[in-house]
This record gives C-alpha cells, sequence and structure tokens, in this order.
C-alpha cells in the first residue's frame, strides 16, 4: 500500500486570468497512491483542480459585470469608437450577446450572496448557470432583482424538484401582473405549476367553448399591454401618448376598412 506521505502545502496563488490558472494546474494525471484516501500532494491538486473549475460557474457573471464596467466607463474609447466595435474587435462578441450577459449578471451576484451570507437562508446555486439565470431576467426587469431570486428561491425549497430553465421559465410565467408584486400569490403560483409538472398526464378532453366576449377581451389585452404602458409613461408620459395615438390611428383605419368591406 502507498505510504501516507504528506505533501507540503500549496500555497493558495492569486491569478491574473484563467489561463494563468490552467497553465499552473498540476500536471498530475495519474494516482501517486493507491490509498483510498488522498494524501497530502493529492489534496492540494484537487483543491487546486476544482478552484478551476469554480470558475467557469460564474464565468458568465463576471463577464457580464466586466462588460457593463468597460461599456458604461468608456473605457473601450482608446481602442474603439464604440462598444460595438469593442466587442467585436477584442472578443468575437456581437452586441446583443454582450448586453445579454449585462442583463443578467446583477441576478447571479445576488444569488451567490445570498448563498454566502450568513445571515440569510442558503439557496441552490451550486449548478447555477447562464441559460437559468436568463429566464429571471424579465421578472428583474419587470419588477427588481430581489423579485428575481424570490422566484428562484421558491423553486428550489420545492423539495424533488430540479431547478432547470425550462421550469424556470414556466415558473415566470404563472406569475401575476402588475406593477406590484404579491409575493404569497406568486409562490402559490409557482407551487401549483410545478406540482403539476409531476401529476400524470390527463386524459385529453374537450376543451369547454370560450365566450366570445371573452376571447375578444383576452385579445384586446394582448393587443395593448397596460402594464408595460404604464410603465412607459412613468419614464416618458409624452412617449406612452404618442404610442396610445398611434393605437388609435390604426384602430380608426381598421373600423373604416370594415365599413368599406360592408358598404
Amino acid at each position: 500500500m502507498g505510504g501516507q506521505r504528506r505533501g507540503k502545502a500549496v500555497e493558495r496563488k492569486k491569478f491574473t486570468t484563467a489561463v494563468d490558472m490552467a497553465k499552473d494546474l498540476p500536471h498530475l494525471f495519474k494516482p501517486i497512491s493507491d490509498s483510498p484516501a488522498l494524501i497530502g500532494e493529492e489534496q492540494d491538486s484537487l483543491a487546486q483542480c476544482e478552484a478551476a473549475v469554480e470558475t467557469l460557474k460564474g464565468a458568465f457573471w463576471a463577464a457580464g459585470k466586466a462588460l457593463q464596467i468597460i461599456r458604461d466607463a468608456r473605457l473601450y474609447r482608446e481602442s474603439h469608437k464604440t462598444f460595438d466595435d469593442y466587442c467585436d474587435d477584442r472578443w468575437s462578441m456581437n452586441r446583443q450577446y454582450a448586453d445579454k450577459l449585462i442583463r443578467a449578471w446583477p441576478i447571479a451576484e445576488a444569488l451567490y450572496e445570498k448563498q454566502s451570507s450568513p445571515t440569510l437562508t442558503p439557496i441552490g446555486v451550486k449548478k447555477l448557470n447562464q441559460a437559468q439565470v436568463w429566464e429571471l431576467v424579465p421578472v428583474a426587469e419587470s419588477w427588481d432583482v430581489d423579485t428575481a431570486t424570490f422566484v428562484y428561491d421558491t423553486v428550489v425549497e420545492i423539495d424533488g424538484q430540479a431547478v432547470t430553465a425550462a421550469v424556470l421559465k414556466g415558473a415566470v410565467k404563472t406569475l401575476p401582473k402588475g406593477e406590484k408584486f404579491d409575493r404569497e400569490v406568486a409562490a402559490e403560483r409557482i407551487l401549483e405549476y410545478v406540482s403539476s409538472l409531476s401529476e400524470p398526464t390527463p386524459e385529453k378532453v374537450p376543451a369547454p367553448a370560450v365566450p366570445i366576449e371573452e376571447q375578444i377581451a383576452v385579445r384586446v389585452d394582448k393587443a395593448i399591454e397596460v402594464d408595460w404602458v404604464r410603465r412607459l409613461a412613468a419614464q416618458d408620459r409624452n412617449r406612452a401618448s404618442a404610442y396610445l395615438d398611434q393605437v388609435q390611428q390604426r384602430v380608426e383605419r381598421l373600423r373604416q376598412e370594415l365599413l368599406a368591406s360592408t358598404s
């Protein structure tokens, strides 16, 4: 059996880039002991390797935050005229993807801060990825980042439920509409939705006929997003008014076309 020799503790290094970290990883591609328990040198190697893998988990968060700093502080201006040019030339990244990373990072950071805070209930972010966070972006932009983490936390706390991007997307769709977010109602709807995922699929039965008045009301609600107009008005009443004027003009044109076709 291999000896239980204890290797000298490896000093934890600070790396400037992920490339530096990769270059410094130990070239240990086979066991150096046949002991079931890792010896000191192997423990140090494992810690160093896991630290490298850990960077992958938060890479999109760090990239999004860094890109926002570069964009907002115009740190690209010495070498490039625009942020778009900088992203394309420096990172082979289009502006749309850069903006996506920028919109997502505050949510990821908030979730990790909850995980590490001794005063907050820890939530399961060990497997957090960009796809999951992206499904929470509409929540953060409709309400705030804290509400987005609440949605994630609510799904996590449901026993036996895997937290995937698809599940989060479905949970977000169930949220009540309105400027004020009702957490109790939201939690009930999320629980109801997630619970339905594990229920057996019932036999298909004909859907009850929906009265034409209700169908019309639903289509009107979809045509004019009231909550969006209210948020726009809060930022710029003139733009909101201009939007409603165009809607009204379009309705009048359609009304005239309808009258002309029946005359």
